[in-house]
């Protein structure tokens, strides 16, 4: 049963290391005039302990309580309280705010949506510079982290104030992983590339099943991407195919045959590279935008518009839950895509591995055509081609995954037979 109403707010937060806890109390500090608790801080000043020492997490649960026993004094003179920790799970969530419900105070959950990759580079930075009452953290302890972090669920029906990247949350679904990975398995690779404006997400779920199945997985983040659109602007083509080269060679040098493939503009990085490598075993195309759906007004108005404007919003970003990227098109990466995918027409003919082409039959991002060009150009004696009828354009999110899935295994499987 809560008490009579108190007239003061207690500001919560969840969020990653390095997503800007601590620098948002601070403001909340000055501009609400609220008394703030920093743990961080009070546990670097009090003990020489680590967060990896057993020691430290009972010295941290006992001054949590310490805190609240003040922080319930305060309260009640009207006066707002910051807890600055985060609530990373529903249980420590559901414990606080009770807390707080029961004592009749309002509460603000301030969830920091900040995107992986970025807290990476976050703590890479810190780490080189780490401020006073600030962890140093090894940036692979992240991996042990992004599995246990559980943001805010709408079924908690919280009071959630949700904070993104910047002001205008530029990227969709900042909570899933989209980082650069490698998964060890069998001595047959397979990369993955994923589209113009995405991350390494797209392709997480296939990369998901083939690893299961045994094979080792490389998916790297292109340059440009799981930041801001506007980085993507200054990058090339060149630079998404250099990243794909690089992250080739590595797989090449712990497996004996690698198969390289992709999403949408991944699938056209994959032609790609199979027509420099001709060692390469089989080339696995999703989507692959060597061609865009563009009618040839529309293509004349953006080389018009490319050089003037930064970006177009995207009608259907919300769509698919699993897929992570820009909520816009930046103009500049999308002419960079088109004369990608005019190189990789040009390269066709040198191409002559085991090639498998899937598409959606609802894609409205890709020509419809491209399957029958990229057939029609190769010189491969081993090829496939399979429609998706349920599927649009990034077909290794939809509800085909299944069916994908099992193509693609027995593609692979056939092609390292003969």
């Amino acid at each position: 049963m809560a008490q009579e109403k108190i007239d003061a707010t207690v500001h919560l937060f969840c969020g990653l290391p390095t997503s800007g806890k601590t620098t948002l109390a601070k403001e909340l500090e000055q501009t609400h005039q609220a008394v703030r608790f920093t743990l961080d801080e009070w546990m670097i000043a009090l003990t020489d302990h680590t967060i990896f020492d057993e020691a430290y997490g009972v010295m941290v649960e006992q001054l949590k309580e310490k805190f609240w026993d003040t922080a319930v004094s305060i309260l009640n003179h009207n006066i707002d309280v910051i807890l600055d920790w985060s609530l990373w799970n529903p249980q420590r969530r559901q414990k606080w705010i009770g807390r707080i419900t029961e004592l009749g105070a309002d509460y603000k959950l301030y969830y920091l949506n900040i995107p992986p990759v970025v807290i990476r580079q976050r703590i890479e930075a810190r780490n080189n510079d780490l401020p006073p009452g600030a962890h140093w953290l090894p940036v692979d302890e992240l991996d042990h982290f992004l599995p246990l972090f559980q943001p805010p669920a709408p079924e908690e029906n919280l009071n959630v104030v949700e904070i993104y990247l910047g002001q205008d949350g530029p990227i969709h679904n900042p909570h899933l992983e989209g980082d650069t990975f490698f998964w060890p398995g069998s001595e047959v690779g397979v990369l993955l590339l994923h589209g113009l404006t995405a991350t390494t997400a797209e392709v997480r779920l296939l990369a998901q099943k083939l690893h299961a199945e045994g094979y080792t997985i490389s998916a790297p983040l292109l340059p440009g991407h799981g930041t801001s659109p506007e980085d993507l602007n200054e990058t090339t083509w060149h630079d998404w195919a250099w990243t794909a080269e690089k992250a080739y060679q590595h797989l090449a040098t712990v497996c004996d045959h690698v198969f390289v493939g992709g999403e949408s503009t991944g699938g056209a990085l994959a032609l790609y590279l199979a027509a420099q490598h001709k060692e390469i075993a089989g080339v696995l195309c999703f989507a692959p935008a060597i061609k865009l759906a563009i009618p040839t007004h529309d293509m004349v108005r953006l080389y018009v518009a490319a050089p003037l404007v930064n970006s177009l919003p995207k009608d259907n970003v919300g769509n698919n839950e699993h897929w992570q990227g820009y909520r816009v098109n930046p103009l500049r990466a999308v002419m960079e895509l088109i004369r990608l995918g005019r190189e990789v027409r040009r390269l066709l003919p040198q191409i002559s591995q085991p090639v498998l082409v899937m598409q959606g039959r609802n894609d409205k991002t890709v020509s419809e055509d491209v399957g029958e060009i990229i057939l029609e150009g190769i010189l491969s004696e081993r090829v496939e081609h399979h429609w998706l009828e349920q599927s649009g354009h990034v077909i290794l999110l939809e509800d085909e995954l299944n069916e994908i899935t099992a193509v693609t295994l027995n593609f692979m499987q056939k092609a390292r037979s003969h």
